[in-house]
């Protein structure tokens, strides 16, 4: 998921790729459908305290984490809940003024 209005990242923590276009999401394939995402570094720790992710393996900073990908329908709407925080987060904290 790329925000390419967002070309001046504010806040680097909120996206996964080093150089613009502002990217806070991306699936990791169509067999392997963990999801790799940025949250705010607090909600990114409880997310993998709770059992759903874990920090992901070649993180830049501490709000990048690994999604585990869902086996049912509950399951794909909490990710999908979780993608829409990235999605917020990334939004909110990269807006000017």
């Amino acid at each position: 998921m790329l925000f390419p209005d967002l070309s001046d990242i504010r806040d680097r923590s909120t996206s996964l790729a080093p150089n613009p276009p502002l990217e806070p999401v991306h699936i990791h394939g169509v067999t392997d459908t963990s999801v790799h995402l940025c949250l705010p570094s607090e909600r990114a720790a409880a997310v993998c305290e709770l059992g759903w992710g874990e920090p992901h393996g070649y993180a830049d900073h501490d709000t990048e984490i690994m999604v585990y990908g869902p086996r049912d329908d509950d399951e794909l709407a909490l990710v999908l809940g979780i993608v829409q925080e990235s999605l917020e987060f990334a939004w909110t904290s990269n807006q000017s003024g």
